[in-house]
């Protein structure tokens, strides 16, 4: 029998997710002395033991690891022989029997660790809560190894209590015991708790209207007090993991308006949480892979096509689609659309609420529209105390904010609408290591970030839009957060190129600050009460060691490379980047770009042909303007005024007038190539909105127009003219001219009021069907051109359902197939991936 010791190194998402218990658990059966401990470059162990039985723990490792662990590396190397434990502690005696166990954690190298996203509930923590015998029985904080919370309470590596938010709560004997204990599923889960321990929550009536609320129940009481107030159809900011949720009845009309004129928001769909699965099916309906998205650990906000029949989807003039069900969703939780954002209780505080409400609950994310999440119940009471009538608060201090995850299937795929809770911060492995960190700032808009360090990469959770000081601030707490677990001081910044996007400043002010001070340090004039950074913080200081470099990737380039990097790609890629916006090359607004890439340059080879925004920003707020700017490509003033398209009809003759004047002049009327608003202009074409409430509206208008086309069998099917693609430019104008002649030859046929509608409607369904499908055509027609090269698609446009179910559909009825994101939102919240890919090869 041969004795052998090894030093096994692993890296990956091994701390917070009972990986030295499952160690330890290993080793033991296979009757190996050593110990294991973590680091902050992963866990660390030593094994000693008969060579048949180390080489099978070693294969071991890898096949049962635990389950919310993920394994990005793991080595090991031959070490001398030791006959006892002397060398882990000098209490141990030379005559000690030979045993495994778990050493403290060292704290003293650098954090290369993986922070483990928050997980929901599993099923052995919901059983406990529901146990009138065990100690933890509706107890709403109770969590093990295999769930709860993490990201949002750790403040430093490694992960250990004393470093995290659960540092102010002392053990019980109980949970002391349940912590030490490697055999216990508890062990060293460091938001163990009980009721005699842990945090508490507690309710707050706001009826009072006073200055500083009381909480007028605590523990179970209060969320007795929390629901009962949402069956009398009150609104109520329930504290969860990552921030408050905005909560009220989903059935109840009232109170949902009451929630939408309190918050100013007027059409956004809203998330709803369902009790279980079989409350939800009463309300969508999926596919399988819908359904497993939707019960996963990580308990994201699934889209799911609402259940309907096909004579609800026409309301008089306007165009809708409704969800009515045994016991209805009220119309206005998610209006004029096709689908349901929904999920499932994800903390055992969700699932004891649901015990006592028996109705869908709306569950928004509780700030002011341009604000981040709110994670502090003063913070509620101050911003939001004039729209909820109550509040649910536990003292746990939420340490980062966090989301929920926004995703749905499209084309047979995930996709990440929004990277938060339960898949962020996403960590990967890097196919090589770093001597210097990347930092990857992200976009404008749906604004995450990337570190890049030593052997790994992270993207940041979905941080939001940088349009507000608020959100800038936020920004970079959030940035200094993760600088300050993994001591990571970038030295390379990646930034767009768009010179007015606040991550662009900033990342030119870090590297102005750095050079300065790596100028000053090396000439001994090193002044210590001066930041490089823009925004000023006192939490953290980013400056760097060394002077950093920028690099600037433009944002449709950017795109394109995020995908790459999901799949590990530097080859050459014909990729299509459609969104709404984005700066160019040549300093006009992009968005309609077919470019040939890698992760270092991009070549233009097709855009969209180019038409006026009339009167720039505020353009997209109204896509009237941004239809006229289109049809004035094509056709005259005059002609235009003589379709008396009902975009144009409710719109004074004077600002009409005005608009083309301002075209004229081309005053604040940039041209674009932007595909987003070629969607904008389709969607006032055809009357479906005066106004865009919120982001992505128009696509999602025009997509429940194509659905309906699929389904209403009166809708008589139309040739489908093409785009034009000629040298260099994708022109609409055979789809318009189709679409428009329909609509002036519908709207002056003399008919019953009754059958002019229907025929109204026909023409508007044939002409979404026509939009979407001539897409496709065009994006395939395009790559049959270059065979030669892997397909990829990237940018906001591609997350329209209906467009993607087409495109997979065409690609695959040809044998070929495309790349896309499916763990990378391919909005700007993939911008930041791109970045650091594009960083990690400088």
């Amino acid at each position: 029998m041969v004795q052998i010791r090894q030093l096994i190194h692993i890296t990956g998402i091994v701390q917070g997710v009972g990986f030295r218990p499952f160690i330890y658990k290993l080793a033991k059966q296979y009757q190996l002395s050593g110990y294991v401990l973590n680091n902050g470059d992963g866990v660390s162990i030593e094994v000693e033991g008969e060579e048949r039985q180390v080489t099978a723990f070693y294969n071991d490792i890898t096949l049962q690891a635990p389950p919310l662990s993920r394994i990005d590396s793991i080595t090991a190397q031959a070490i001398a022989v030791v006959d006892a434990l002397t060398f882990i502690s000098d209490n141990v005696s030379p005559e000690h029997t030979p045993k495994f166990i778990i050493t403290e954690s060292d704290s003293s190298q650098s954090a290369t660790v993986c922070v483990s996203p928050d997980q929901g509930i599993c099923p052995a923590c919901l059983d406990d809560i529901n146990d009138l015998t065990n100690r933890h029985y509706h107890y709403p904080f109770t969590n093990c190894t295999h769930c709860g919370p993490r990201y949002t309470l750790i403040k430093q590596l490694p992960y250990d209590r004393k470093q995290t938010s659960m540092a102010a709560f002392a053990m019980c004997p109980d949970c002391e015991a349940a912590y030490t204990n490697p055999e216990d599923r508890r062990y060293h889960a460091q938001p163990v708790s009980c009721p005699k321990c842990g945090p508490w929550v507690s309710f707050y009536d706001l009826a009072c209207k006073a200055e500083q609320p009381e909480p007028v129940a605590d523990h179970y009481a209060a969320i007795e007090a929390t629901a009962a107030a949402l069956n009398a159809g009150k609104i109520i900011a329930v504290k969860g993991l990552g921030g408050f949720h905005l909560m009220c009845d989903a059935t109840n009309q009232q109170a949902v308006a009451q929630l939408r004129l309190r918050k100013q928001r007027q059409r956004k769909p809203l998330a709803v949480m369902m009790k279980d699965t079989h409350q939800a099916q009463c309300y969508i309906e999926g596919s399988q892979q819908e359904w497993a998205l939707l019960g996963s650990q990580q308990r994201p906000i699934t889209l799911f096509r609402k259940k309907a029949s096909c004579s609800g989807y026409v309301s008089g003039e306007d165009l809708t689609i409704t969800a009515r069900t045994r016991a209805d969703i009220a119309d206005n939780v998610a209006p004029n659309i096709p689908y349901l954002g929904v999920m499932l209780p994800y903390t055992p505080l969700h699932y004891l609420l649901f015990d006592l409400v028996d109705v869908p609950l709306v569950a928004t994310s509780a700030n002011i529209s341009g604000f981040p999440i709110i994670a502090n119940s003063d913070d509620i009471f101050r911003q939001l105390g004039h729209v909820v009538d109550g509040v649910l608060d536990h003292n746990r201090e939420i340490v980062h904010c966090c989301d929920d995850s926004l995703v749905q299937v499209a084309g047979g795929r995930r996709q990440t609408l929004r990277l938060a809770r339960g898949y962020a911060p996403y960590t990967f492995s890097l196919p090589h290591k770093l001597t210097h960190p990347v930092l990857a700032v992200g976009g404008q808009q749906k604004v995450t970030f990337g570190l890049g360090f030593a052997g790994q990469g992270i993207i940041s959770p979905h941080v939001g839009d940088m349009f507000g000081l608020d959100m800038q601030q936020h920004y970079q707490q959030m940035l200094n957060g993760f600088t300050h677990i993994y001591h990571v001081k970038p030295q390379t910044i990646v930034c767009d190129k768009h010179p007015n996007y606040m991550t662009t400043e900033w990342a030119q002010d870090y590297v102005e600050g750095s050079v300065q001070g790596y100028v000053q340090k090396n000439g001994q004039e090193a002044a210590q009460e001066n930041s490089p950074d823009s925004i000023r913080t006192n939490n953290h200081d980013t400056r760097c060691e060394k002077s950093a470099q920028l690099l600037q990737l433009q944002h449709h380039h950017a795109h394109i490379v995020a995908v790459m990097a999901e799949h590990q790609m530097r080859e050459t890629v014909l990729g299509f980047a459609f969104d709404g916006t984005g700066l160019g090359d040549d300093h006009q607004i992009w968005g309609g770009e077919v470019l040939l890439a890698d992760h270092q340059t991009a070549k233009r080879l097709y855009h969209l042909k180019p038409f006026r925004l009339i009167g720039g920003e505020r353009a997209i707020k109204e896509p009237a303007r941004i239809l006229l700017g289109l049809l004035l490509e094509y056709y005259s003033f005059e002609q235009i005024k003589a379709f008396q398209l009902d975009a144009f009809t409710c719109m004074p003759n004077s600002k009409l007038d005005n608009l083309y004047r301002l075209w004229l002049t081309e005053q604040s009327s940039p041209y674009t190539t932007s595909m987003g608003r070629l969607v904008d202009a389709f969607a006032s074409l055809l009357g479906l909105v005066e106004r865009v409430d919120y982001e992505g509206e128009c696509g999602m208008r025009l997509e429940a127009l194509a659905i309906q086309a699929e389904v209403n069998e009166a809708v008589e099917p139309l040739p489908i003219p093409m785009f034009f693609v000629e040298n260099d430019v994708i022109d609409p104008q055979p789809l318009l001219a189709s679409v428009i002649d329909n609509l002036v030859t519908s709207a002056t046929q003399s008919d019953s009021s009754n059958f002019m509608a229907q025929r109204d409607l026909a023409v508007k369904l044939n002409a979404a069907n026509q939009f979407f499908t001539a897409l496709v055509e065009m994006i395939y027609t395009i790559s049959a051109k270059h065979p030669d090269y892997p397909v990829v698609v990237s940018g906001g446009v591609f997350q329209n359902r209906v467009l993607m179910d087409r495109l997979d559909a065409r690609f695959t009825s040809e044998a070929r197939s495309f790349l896309t994101s499916e763990i990378i939102p391919l909005n700007d919240g993939g911008i930041a991936m791109g970045q650091l890919w594009h960083g990690l090869w400088q």
